[in-house]
Formats: structure tokens, sequence, C-alpha cells
């Protein structure tokens, strides 16, 4: 359970660095480009936990590396195995599931609380004028998923008619690109993801990119700056005043960074869109980059061991002529020490296996020999501990990767508290 949550942070983590890297490589600056670009990696972080079922494997050696221990020994015949026992989770990775759905739930539930509350609002929302208002609007608000509406405070009557057109271009921009409905997920993601300060931080930049890409919008219609500015201090200063842009408990709609927007209202006005090819570009190598972060397997760094005077002779018909090179261990986890064992008071043990190394460096599950069985479980459990072991496979004089089969041993010890 602890390689769950270390697999799932170091993910995490280099996918939203790559992303980042990217973005400010290829110098893209538009904002409704970044959005849609985080709004990718936002989906990709949802589906980790689906993704991690089925994914196709690409090593990713972060961890250190894993101490493992292998000799020689000699041929014999198989024995008879039983499959090993499933285990239960320990105290300390109940005490971790235990905090992980805590956090989940209480930020769960905050979301349906918020989700519940706008059904209601747009529910009860009063049509005037062809405006939708409400009394618990501070600001006008943009709501709804799939038939997203801006709502008005009742007071919009009293505005002037340049301030009216500047604040319902910005929420129909809004609309129109179902921020509200990303938004949500980005929530969501938050909630999945709340142990790792990526997820927050991809939430607050997800809300800042939608409201920079609606300001620029805006003044590409032509409104004045200053005087667009000059409309969101004096809501700002309606939402101080009410406390909340939104009167509900549980409501989850962020107001923004107010003075990085008045910025770059003021400063730097609208960026230029970026090219449909260039977009284009970025799309694939974002995507090629987070592919290759989503699907790594995080695995332990790779410690090469020779496997010193051990028989390794090749299965491959066309180099039985040949003496290939000896596999090396490059991934061998330590195992489990039998219950059996233990109760006979078993301090130390080893246990020799024949085992055949494919092409590829994974060890054939089912061509698993036994070869000397010290008894007490420990053959059962040197069997089950192989099948995950990964080896640098024998090569032949021309460097290409041969099929073996050799000996290991797997040692034991247990040190009683």
């Amino acid at each position: 359970m602890e390689r769950l949550f270390l697999e799932c942070t170091v993910r995490v983590f280099l996918l939203i660095s790559a992303t980042a890297i990217l973005l400010h490589i290829m110098r893209v600056k538009d904002a409704a480009a970044k959005h849609r670009v985080w709004t990718g990696v936002m989906a990709l972080m949802l589906l980790l936990p689906v993704w991690a079922t089925w994914r196709p494997k690409v090593s990713l050696r972060v961890l250190p590396p894993l101490p493992r221990a292998m000799s020689h020994g000699p041929i014999v015949t198989e024995g008879s195995l039983q499959a090993p026992v499933a285990q239960k989770l320990s105290s300390g990775e109940l005490l971790l599931v235990s905090v992980y759905l805590v956090g989940f739930c209480v930020l769960v539930l905050r979301l349906a609380v918020g989700t519940i509350h706008t059904r209601r609002l747009i529910r009860y929302a009063v049509l005037q004028d062809g405006v939708r208002t409400s009394p618990l609007c501070a600001s006008p608000v943009t709501v709804g998923f799939f038939c997203p509406m801006v709502i008005f405070p009742e007071n919009w009557r009293e505005w002037e008619q340049s301030k009216l057109n500047s604040i319902s271009a910005h929420e129909e921009e809004h609309a129109r690109r179902r921020d509200s409905l990303l938004q949500w997920f980005a929530l969501l993601n938050r909630a999945v993801f709340w142990f790792h300060p990526a997820a927050w931080w991809l939430e607050r930049t997800l809300s800042g990119l939608a409201e920079e890409a609606c300001d620029n919008a805006v003044l590409a219609r032509g409104n004045n700056a200053r005087e667009y500015a000059a409309c969101l201090v004096e809501l700002a200063r309606s939402v101080s005043r009410s406390g909340a842009r939104l009167n509900i408990v549980g409501m989850a709609v962020p107001g923004g960074l107010l003075r990085e927007r008045l910025r770059k209202i003021i400063e730097i006005g609208p960026r230029p869109r970026i090219s449909g090819s260039w977009m284009g570009c970025v799309a694939v190598v974002c995507a090629i980059t987070c592919a290759i972060a989503v699907a790594g397997t995080v695995e332990h760094a790779e410690k090469k061991i020779p496997l010193t005077n051990q028989t390794a002779r090749s299965e491959n018909p066309k180099a039985v002529a040949e003496q290939p090179s000896r596999p090396s261990c490059r991934y061998c986890p330590n195992p489990e020490f039998p219950d059996e064992a233990k109760k006979a008071k078993i301090s130390s043990a080893s246990a020799l296996v024949e085992i055949t190394v494919s092409e590829k460096g994974d060890v054939d599950a089912k061509n698993i020999r036994v070869i000397e069985d010290p008894g007490h479980g420990f053959a059962q459990e040197a069997v089950a501990v192989v099948k995950k072991w990964k080896f640098n496979p024998a090569t032949l004089k021309d460097g290409k990767p041969t099929k073996t089969r050799t000996t290991v041993e797997v040692q034991f010890t247990w040190h009683s508290d």
C-alpha cells in the first residue's frame, strides 16, 4: 500500500513537471491554450487508478535499489508447490488507508454539498427581462455542467451599459468554454489526490487560467482595458462586503487572483492567440511526454549483480554451440519469510530453484523448478518471489539477447523482535 501511494506521488510529479517544462520551452503564453493542456493533465490524473490495471509498462527506476542474494547450485527434479497465501494489510497500511479515506470523504462531501446547492441555485433563479437573477449572488456567476447559464445579482439594473456588456461577455465566455464543468472535475481530482500538493496547485491554476482566458476574450471584443479593470474591482468590493461570491455554504467557486489579473489586463493586455498548427505541435509533444509518465512503472534502481560461477545455457536452437553470457539481476526484491518457519524458530535458510530467463529478462512463471527445498514453506516463497524478478538477459557474441536456463539461490533471513 505504501508503494501505491509512493508510485502515485512520483507519477503525478513527473506528469506535472514534464508538462510545465514543455510549456516553458515551447513558450506557450496564451491562457486558453495552457488551460487546454492542463485540463488534459487533470484528465490523465483522474484516469491513473484505472490505467494502472492495464497500462503498457515503461520502467521508471526512481526508487533506491533493493538488496538481493543469488548464487549457484545443481539442477534437480521439480517438486510440487502451493500458491503463496495473500497477506493481510499491516497496521501501518490500515492507518494509511484510513487517513486517506478520511481526507477523500471530507473533500467529496464538500463537493457534493456545493453541487446540490448549485442545482438549487439554478432551480430557484428568477428570470427578469431575459436575465436570470438570485439574491444569493454577490457578483455574476456561471453555473451548470452541460447547459451552463449566467446568474446575476439582483442589482444588475443599476450597472452602466458598458459594465454590463463587459461582465456579460466574460461570463458568456465561461459558459461557452464549459468552465464550471471543468472546475468541478478539478475539485474531484483534488479530492482523489488530496495528499499530493500538485492536485491543489492544478485546481488553482485551472481556475486562474480560465479567468485569464475569459479576460482576454473580453478585451479582444474591443472593450477598454482600464474600464474593464475598474468593473472587476467594483465587483470584488461587492463580494468583500457580502463575505463571499455566493452566499451558499459548501459552494466552491474561486474568485481568482484579482491583483495578478488586473496587472495582466492593464499592463499586458490580450495576448495573441496561438496558431492552430503550433497548438497541434504542443498537444502532440505534451501527449507523448504525458503518456510516458503515465504508462511508466515506478521500479527500484538497477543494481547489476552477475551470477558468478553459475551455469547458464541458451535455449535458442541456433546458438547451442555458442556459450552465452550470464544473465544479471536488475530487480530482485527479497522474499517473504514463511510463517511456518517463524513458528519453528528458524532464523535463516536458502532455497535453490531453476528458472528460465527470456530474451526480455522476464522469468517464465510456468517453468520454475525447485532444486533444493529446506521445507517449512521456503520453497513456496522462493517460487513466489522469483516470478517477480527481472534480469538483464544473457547475450550471444553478437550482442543478441537469448533465452537461458539458469539456477539461483534465494536466501531468507529473519530477526525476531
